[in-house]
């Protein structure tokens, strides 16, 4: 048996039929609701982007925020070998030759993340989802922390 994809997505069809079966007082277009779910996903994005604080999303999903590590430096394995613990640096790699490791210094060490908590979230097996920012969500936090002066600042280490 063939598996089916499942359309989950908030903008999907579906949820735009089940929407207005729901409300049909609401004279709207799919156009014009797609438009107000996305509007509201970036301007949730942003506040939390520019804010660094921990908001919460209706409907029981949980609270995000923007969190920031330290990373260490050496990890020890089972057998007991040391293991350099941080990102290469391909390009600069390739350059010299050997690998070279992004220490993070211009972040003071520090690496920033998106963080869903899901203790907050109010819905049966939240064990079972996890979130995966979009590829636009993941770079603006690089380009927050390179353009506003002091951002880093804002964001907090969340456990």
């Amino acid at each position: 048996m063939a598996r089916r994809k499942v359309d989950w997505r908030t903008a999907s069809p579906k949820a735009f039929e089940e929407f207005k079966l729901a409300h049909p007082e609401i004279e709207i277009s799919k156009q014009e609701w797609m438009e107000i779910i996305y509007q509201f996903n970036e301007s949730f994005r942003n506040h939390l982007l520019e804010t660094g604080e921990r908001e919460r999303l209706p409907y029981g999903f949980g609270t995000f925020a923007i969190t920031k590590k330290k990373r260490k430096t050496k990890k020890i394995l089972p057998d007991g070998t040391e293991r350099i613990n941080l990102a290469i640096d391909w390009k600069k790699t390739k350059e010299k030759g050997k690998y070279v490791y992004n220490l993070n210094l211009d972040t003071e060490g520090y690496f920033f993340g998106w963080k869903w908590f899901k203790e907050d979230a109010r819905f049966k097996f939240v064990n079972l989802w996890w979130f995966k920012p979009s590829r636009i969500s993941s770079r603006l936090i690089k380009h927050y922390l390179s353009v506003v002066e002091n951002q880093q600042q804002l964001y907090k280490q969340w456990g």
